[in-house]
């Protein structure tokens, strides 16, 4: 079954701040499901980059770099930035030379910080927007975390392809 691209998926926005807990469970356990694929994997298949595309080491850091921005996108919110700050397009950080471990725990320590931030937010802060870069629709922090969780589970079907190749 072939999954569609990123930049082809279509998404509303205008999530409730009631909505929140759902994303944020999903974010939460993002961490553990990388665990559990690279679990026994041997490096050089997590080096391995199918096709020239991404290794599944640079699929995990650049999920780490995107949570850097959904911080700096949130607090973005906060402070009525008009527009939100552009996406993360291609790994800063050469993963493929650092061990996954270090990859994996990259990927944690961004993760927890960025779950920090939305359960610091209250009810109000959760309804201001800003508009999104590339989509053009005005997102709030709600959207955010389903826009992000949506965006992990599309780098961990991408994982799974590459897994598949074992």
């Amino acid at each position: 079954m072939k999954a569609t691209p990123w930049f082809e998926r279509e998404f509303k926005f205008g999530n409730k701040p009631d909505m929140l807990p759902f994303f944020h469970e999903r974010l939460t356990f993002t961490g553990l499901r990388i665990e559990h694929k690279v679990r026994g994997v041997s490096d050089e298949l997590l080096s391995t980059q199918p096709d020239g595309k991404w290794s599944v080491k640079q699929h995990i850091g650049h999920l780490a770099e995107v949570d850097e921005i959904a911080m700096k996108r949130i607090r973005e919110m906060l402070e009525g930035t008009p527009t939100l700050s552009p996406a993360v397009f291609e790994p800063k950080r050469d993963y493929n030379k650092m061990p996954v471990n270090q990859v994996v725990s990259f990927f944690n320590d961004n993760r927890k910080k960025n779950l920090e931030l939305y359960q610091s937010l209250s009810e109000a802060d959760l309804k201001k927007e800003s508009l999104h870069p590339r989509l053009k629709m005005m997102m709030n922090p709600v959207d955010l975390a389903m826009f992000d969780a949506e965006h992990d589970d599309h780098h961990l079907v991408k994982i799974n392809e590459i897994l598949a190749l074992r």
